[in-house]
């Protein structure tokens, strides 16, 4: 009698199975084989034209200009190379300088002139497009309009004739004004110096310019990553349906689970083999790619000019098989809790509309991977591959990157293991549009998970339209503005969940965690309002650069100086109490219990930590996307004190504590005493902080010794349909 296999050789046989079954899926192979064949091409042939429009761009500017004899051309071809050289456009006559770097070189001139005697119409070639340019050239005291005499070099007239409604004739007679008003400026410079040499002027100034790094400019290999990394992803979508969704509807899954192998061993079967036909799809891609490359000749634009080195691939695959891993994993989660293959795709919709964003925002010009970006999922790697590609990288964002994403793999799959194969997927009723409007037949203690987050969606495209309208009201006073968007937020925050809580019986009160708490709790919260501060100061001074700190007080400068002429009991009203007290009605209050029906208490004040902080980079402030990580743990002990305390009240006092706090220290101390108030956002004093701590620690053992309420899970009844 022999034993049970190992673990290792179960899940690879059933991962060969799966793969087998995936495979033989003739919309696989199409996945695999035909889009690489079929997008690469069509890339290419885009490149090519951008580039052909790129070197059209490069390409100098001429303009024609018409002159009426050779005697003329040649005297405004003086003045005019004489305009060049005071502008620093020439070294010598008739040779300009080179153009900056990533600068279109300058336009040139074609004179066109007749030969011999014979005079040209000026105004018939530029009527009919034959020059961009007319010049006439006459001496200042000519009255009868006759032809010039060239025999002296005394004062001349240019007269400029362009071609009405022609933008190039106009960008013609402009570029040749610009030389000759410096030819005039030239000329009045050196007779104030001659004829008064004591003279100052008012204003002077110079140029002194210090080196720096130029912005980099858009570059068609940041395209290449995103568009290999969306490819890997599109190959893993549809395995990862059919292998949970799908064989759910056939009716096989049912048969899996009751087999003698645990959940997790099919689970883990089955990422092997989505992940195992998502790098076949990358290498795939990555293949196409390389060939399209090499046949278009674009390998030095998209790779350098050290070309696609075997390093280079190497290190393109590693970071893939990294990507692959996790993002079979967070499909893998979706579909696992969907009852249907419509379902599933339903979910993985939005999942891939989200993953462009960073995506694109990993192709911005000029951004560089910090810290913070090493932990957004997909961006990371989208920038880990373009520095690669660039060949510069930092090894600590490296192993940042991809340690992060290796983490959420990690959560991914847990997340997936929590739902694959239970009974409420195996058994459980697709439903209908009806079940959304059907009120139950009773009053619920608090929400489900459901109404939840069914109100969380609301709130977010709700916020998106509603929330910048007070912002546009200009006419009104700032004041009147601030009023306005406290109102908006206790429509959103407050009257919203409400609605949704009384069109599905909630209670308000224990579904609002309106309930009280002990002294112990609001003693902690106090304590914690006052210490928590610094540290959510001091974080927002570790993750802002000083050049992030400095555009962020160019671009608020306005808007803080228009603060400080409004009462400070108006902005801790509008700006720190009602904020605090209706985001904590929603997050820690309705979304919190909602949430504590299904999941645990460390569950529940993560997630509603997470989406806290991503409310308030993603919707609220879209521009401050640092505030995630301080944003984040503060709403992680908000979530805390609500568990601790069986309440949201005390959370509420913490909160305009720590909003009121952060509103007020400009006000009641000088910046100028103390450097951490200044723009330039200096480090906390030591002893702040260790303070701070002290504070922290004495509201956690406040807050430990205070009893929670006991959450109790809501008992739904249904009317009965007829």
């Amino acid at each position: 009698m022999t034993g049970r296999p190992p673990l290792a050789g179960r899940v690879l046989r059933l991962a060969r199975k799966e793969l087998q079954e995936t495979l033989r899926d003739r919309r696989t192979i199409a996945t695999l084989v035909l889009m690489p064949l079929l997008v690469y091409p069509l890339l290419g042939i885009v490149f090519q034209k951008f580039l052909v429009a790129q070197f059209a761009a490069q390409t100098p500017l001429e303009y024609h200009i018409a002159l009426e004899s050779y005697e003329a051309a040649i005297r405004f071809r003086d003045a005019f190379s004489q305009g060049n050289r005071l502008l620093g456009r020439e070294l010598e006559p008739g040779k300009p300088l080179p153009p900056p770097p990533g600068e279109p070189p300058e336009p040139s001139l074609s004179f066109l002139y007749p030969e011999g005697p014979a005079t040209l119409d000026i105004g018939a070639a530029v009527r009919e497009g034959t020059a961009d340019l007319g010049v006439r050239v006459r001496p200042l005291d000519d009255t009868d309009h006759g032809p010039v005499q060239f025999t002296d070099r005394g004062p001349v007239q240019f007269e400029l004739i362009t071609r009405q409604h022609s933008e190039l004739s106009r960008e013609a007679r402009e570029f040749v004004e610009e030389r000759l008003h410096a030819v005039n400026d030239a000329f009045i410079a050196d007779w104030i110096r001659e004829m008064e040499p004591d003279l100052q002027l008012p204003v002077t100034w110079s140029p002194t310019v210090v080196p720096g790094e130029a912005a980099a400019a858009f570059s068609l290999a940041t395209l290449v990553p995103l568009v290999l990394i969306l490819m890997t992803v599109t190959g893993a979508v549809y395995p990862a349906i059919d292998l949970t969704a799908g064989e759910r509807e056939r009716g096989t899954l049912e048969a899996l689970i009751a087999a003698p192998v645990s959940r997790r061993q099919v689970l883990l079967a089955k990422y092997v083999a989505v992940m195992t036909v998502a790098l076949l799809t990358a290498i795939a891609n990555l293949t196409a790619m390389t060939a399209t490359a090499f046949a278009a000749g674009l390998e030095d634009v998209l790779f350098g000019q050290s070309g696609f080195t075997p390093v280079m691939l190497l290190e393109m695959l590693a970071l893939l098989v990294v990507f692959a891993a996790f993002f079979s994993a967070v499909i893998l989660a979706l579909t696992s809790v969907a009852r249907s293959f419509k379902e599933a795709q339903a979910y993985l919709i939005p999942l891939m509309l989200l993953s462009l964003a960073p995506g694109i925002l990993a192709m911005l010009p000029g951004l560089r991977m910090t810290l913070f970006l090493a932990a957004v999922p997909l961006a990371n790697i989208v920038l880990l591959a373009r520095d690669l590609f660039d060949g510069r990288f930092d090894v600590p964002l490296l192993v940042m990157a991809i340690g992060s994403t290796c983490v959420y793999t990690a959560v991914a799959l847990l997340v997936a293991a929590r739902f694959f194969g239970t009974d409420a997927v195996l058994y459980g009723s697709s439903g209908t549009w009806s079940d959304l409007w059907r009120r139950p037949a009773r009053s619920q203690s608090m929400a489900s998970l459901p109404q939840g987050f069914l109100a969380l969606a609301g709130l977010v495209p709700a916020f998106l339209l509603l929330g910048g309208i007070p912002a546009r009201l200009t006419a009104w006073p700032l004041s009147a503005r601030l009023v306005a968007s406290a109102t908006v937020t206790v429509l959103l925050f407050v009257a919203w969940p409400m609605l949704v809580a009384i069109r599905n019986r909630v209670d308000l009160r224990s579904g609002f965690g309106l309930n009280g708490a002990s002294a112990w709790a609001f003693g902690g919260a106090l304590l914690a309002g006052l210490s928590l501060w610094p540290f959510a100061y001091q974080l927002e001074v570790w993750t802002l650069s000083a050049e992030r700190l400095r555009v962020l007080v160019e671009l608020f400068r306005d808007l803080e100086a228009e603060l400080q002429r409004i009462p400070l009991a108006v902005k801790l009203v509008t700006l720190a109490a009602v904020p605090a007290v209706c985001e904590e009605l929603f997050f820690r209050g309705f979304l919190f219990r909602a949430c504590r029906t299904q999941w645990t208490a460390g569950a529940t004040i993560v997630a509603t930590a997470a989406c806290f902080g991503l409310f308030h980079v993603l919707v609220r402030d879209a521009l401050l996307f640092e505030r995630f990580l301080p944003t984040t743990l503060m709403g992680l002990a908000l979530g805390w004190v609500a568990h601790q305390s069986g309440s949201t009240l005390p959370g509420m006092l913490l909160h305009v504590l720590h909003n009121g706090l952060l509103l007020s220290l400009g006000t009641w101390l000088n910046p100028e005493q103390h450097g951490w108030l200044s723009e330039e956002r200096q480090s906390l004093p030591a002893w702040v902080l260790a303070v701070a701590a002290v504070g922290v620690i004495a509201a956690a053992a406040l807050l430990q010794r205070s009893r929670a309420v006991p959450t109790p899970r809501p008992t739904t009844v249904y009317e009965p349909t007829p």
